[in-house]
C-alpha cells in the first residue's frame, strides 16, 4: 500500500471518476474486486492505498491501465492488446495448453 496521500488521493480519484463514467455502483464494484464497499470508500476518498492485488482487480474491472491510475500514463483507455492480455490472464493453467494451439493457427492461417 502507498503511504503517499498524494498517489491515494490522485489514484482514488481517478478509480471514483472511471467507475461513475462506466455506471458501476461502488458496492458493485467492491464485490467484484473483492473488498468491502466501505474500503472502496476510503479508496476514492484517498484515505488508504491499495494493495497490488487489488490494484490488479481494479484495473481489470474497470478495463484501465495501472500506469493510468499511477499517473505514469494520461491515456485512460486500455487498448484491444490490454484487453486481450488481461482475458488471458484470467484462463487457468490448464487451459494455456489450448489457447496457445488456437493462437497458433490463428496466426499461421493469417500469415500464409
Amino acid at each position: 500500500m502507498s503511504s503517499d496521500p498524494n498517489i491515494n488521493t490522485s489514484l482514488g480519484l481517478k478509480v471514483k471518476n472511471l467507475r461513475t463514467k462506466r455506471k458501476i455502483t461502488r458496492e458493485a464494484l467492491a464485490e467484484r474486486v473483492g473488498v468491502s464497499s466501505r474500503f472502496l470508500a476510503d479508496v476514492e476518498s484517498g484515505k488508504v492505498g491499495v494493495s497490488l492485488s487489488t490494484l490488479v482487480s481494479i484495473c481489470g474491472e474497470l478495463a484501465v491501465s495501472s500506469d493510468y491510475l499511477l499517473g505514469i500514463s494520461t491515456n485512460s483507455e486500455t487498448t484491444e492488446y490490454d484487453e486481450a492480455i488481461n482475458r488471458v490472464k484470467q484462463i487457468p493453467a490448464e487451459y494455456m495448453d489450448y489457447l496457445n494451439r488456437i493462437i497458433a493457427a490463428y496466426s499461421d492461417a493469417v500469415n500464409s
